[in-house]
């Protein structure tokens, strides 16, 4: 896994994620988010965790959905001070 902390991820939709924190769980990628104005200058209040999936050499993102599974990683993902 390459550390994508402090780096902006740009999905195909034009949406751009700050990623705050990253953990591997059960073999899968996981990323703690936050969303970038389109400018990249400023946050937006849009957070969530998100797991990356590779198929054919791409990454795919898609939101974490099952709150059992949101509570564990939040454990993992918080930042620290």
């Amino acid at each position: 896994m390459d550390n994508k902390i402090n780096q902006i991820i740009h999905l195909k939709n034009g949406t751009k994620y700050l990623v705050i924190n990253q953990a591997i769980y059960q073999g899968k990628s996981y990323y703690f988010v936050v969303g970038v104005t389109e400018d990249e200058q400023e946050l937006t209040q849009e957070f969530q965790i998100v797991e990356e999936t590779k198929k054919d050499g791409s990454a795919y993102l898609s939101t974490v959905k099952d709150p059992e599974l949101i509570k564990l990683l939040a454990e993992y993902l918080e930042p620290k001070a």
